[in-house]
This record gives C-alpha cells, structure tokens and sequence, in this order.
C-alpha cells in the first residue's frame, strides 16, 4: 500500500503478508499478535503508537471501531480513516 499521511505530511509505504517478510531499504519491521508488516519509519512509530495507545479502527468514516490488528483488513480500514490518504492497494483485501 502506499499512500499520504495527512496528519504529517509524508507519504508512506507498507507492505503486509509475504511482502512483509524481506527486509527492504528504508523501511521498519511492526509485529504484533505473531503479525508482522513492513513501513516507512514515520508509519512504523505512528502505528507503533496505535498499537500501544489507541488501538482501534474504524471500518468506515462513522464507524464502528474495532480492535486495531495488523490484519490486512483492518490495517487498511486504520490507514484510510485515521492517517488518512491511500493512493494504491496492489493485493489487497476486498472491502
């Protein structure tokens, strides 16, 4: 997935599944749950930050939350209605 953070301004990269598992330049490992993607470091802590503090996300602009994962699902859901500005999705899951 890649896509503009709008709350800080920078775009961002994350890879989840498969992609997820080699290392690439640039970028930081997140597990959690036995789950592990792969983000640009500002995407890494803001998750990180998620993942420790508020660990919800909306699946829809009104909601409802639920538990913040790094199930592909719901991660996508988090990246589109709290950081806002997905631009590509190659693999990704159906909505």
């Amino acid at each position: 997935m890649t896509g503009y953070d709008d709350r800080h301004g920078c775009g961002y990269v994350l890879s989840t599944g498969s992609d997820a598992t080699t290392p690439t330049p640039h970028t930081l490992a997140v597990t959690h749950e036995g789950l592990t993607v792969r983000a640009t470091p500002e995407l890494a802590a803001a998750l990180r930050d998620a993942l420790a503090n508020r660990p919800v996300a909306r699946l829809g602009w009104s909601g409802p939350e639920v538990p913040l994962t790094l199930d592909d699902r719901i991660l996508l859901a988090w990246l589109r209605h709290t950081v806002g500005g997905v631009l590509t999705v190659s693999g990704g899951p159906e909505r």
